[in-house]
């Protein structure tokens, strides 16, 4: 059987039946584009922004956006514009020492091993949601589990409101605790969302939850007691 010449396999791509010169183009074109990368834009002015670019967060619906270093700068003062926006910080910290028992674990009621908590300056409260293949759930967190954390771990004093979050990972036999910015924790519960299968997860769900936790603990500055800012 003879083999076929790319000019042969060329037009067999771009023929469909009764397809056109013209809607074959037309495809051509289309592909192309799909497979240009896309360049990021800044979402309130629009410019061009590279791949490592600064995040705010819009405090009244929680959604994050992905902004130049102009607006980052312009948002970076706490009340600037109104208060609308919040420039997340860049700082991971892991808490080596952090006390909580096995007992307040349970006590806390979260379905699953991973959970993150930040103090939400619109309700005035502190959230706790956890992870989950429909996305972040929340779990009613009382007054009184969040202050005897508080207590026993003074560091969490010096959470910023809405954009950073005590993580939590007690998956399998871990017990780890990071202060992280908001948008890692939004990181977190995509990859889980869009990566789920089935009842348990999936064998490559817990392998990129654990790359997730390896990349965390790489980044993050072991603290001890107080943070020294």
């Amino acid at each position: 059987m003879p083999g076929s010449s790319p000019v042969n396999d060329h037009n067999e791509r771009f023929s469909n039946g009764n397809a056109t010169p013209l809607q074959a183009l037309r495809r051509f074109t289309r592909e192309r584009e799909e497979a240009r990368p896309q360049s990021e834009h800044c979402e309130l002015c629009s410019e061009v922004i590279p791949s490592d670019h600064r995040h705010l967060l819009e405090i009244a619906n929680r959604v994050i956006i992905c902004a130049c270093q102009a607006c980052s700068l312009l948002f970076g003062d706490e009340g600037a514009g109104g208060g609308k926006y919040r420039l997340i910080p860049r700082r991971y910290l892991t808490l080596p020492d952090f006390q909580m028992s096995d007992e307040q674990w349970d006590g806390l009621m979260i379905p699953v091993n991973m959970v993150y908590m930040f103090h939400n300056s619109a309700v005035q409260r502190v959230m706790a949601f956890y992870p989950s293949p429909a996305g972040a759930t929340e779990s009613l967190l009382d007054l009184e589990s969040w202050e005897t954390l508080v207590s026993n771990n003074p560091i969490l004093n010096d959470l910023e409101p809405d954009v950073e979050a005590l993580l939590i990972n007690r998956v399998k036999d871990t017990r780890e605790q990071y202060i992280v910015p908001i948008d890692a924790c939004y990181q977190l519960v995509g990859l889980i969302r869009v990566s789920w299968k089935g009842l348990s997860g999936g064998e490559e769900t817990w392998q990129a939850i654990g790359t997730f936790f390896a990349d965390l603990k790489a980044k993050a500055r072991p603290v001890k007691g107080a943070i020294d800012a």
